[in-house]
């Protein structure tokens, strides 16, 4: 089962922030039907990032190429994730972690402190929940596989 972790270029993560405060008027918030609880939760963003961005995102990753779903959340003032998996749409996936903060990702085997840049690309098996935050801002992403 896999689990990665890496750390992208900051220049990257600021692209892809610029990118996003440029758009995010046009986001809807999608939040009541997820499992995010106080925050915001945007639909499916992947149109807004080219390939060259997206290779750069996940850390030079063949995977970038099967990348089918991007949404971007923002929590606010003790947002969380309640524990849920992507089994049901997609293989893999990643959080990319666009700035510091507090709430860490809760995975059974490991605990990851959100730090701008970390790429967490993962078995979308895997159980995780995001806990109680301050102003924690990611990208979450579904990737299929190759052979799929």
């Amino acid at each position: 089962m896999l689990f990665y972790t890496t750390k992208i270029k900051n220049e990257t993560v600021d692209k892809i922030v610029d990118l996003i405060e440029k758009n995010k008027i046009n986001f809807i918030d999608e939040s009541s039907t997820t499992a995010t609880v106080k925050g915001f939760q945007s639909g499916n963003i992947e149109n807004i990032f080219d390939n060259t961005l997206k290779k750069q995102m996940l850390d030079n990753q063949c995977l970038y190429q099967d990348i089918f779903h991007i949404h971007y959340i923002e929590y606010f003032n003790q947002g969380y994730q309640e524990e849920h998996n992507h089994s049901n749409t997609e293989e893999y996936s990643f959080i990319l972690y666009l700035n510091d903060s507090i709430g860490d990702t809760v995975f059974p085997h490991k605990i990851i402190q959100p730090k701008k840049g970390l790429l967490v690309i993962f078995d979308s098996r895997f159980m995780h929940k995001g806990k109680k935050s301050l102003n924690k801002k990611v990208l979450v992403g579904a990737i299929k596989a190759k052979n799929k």
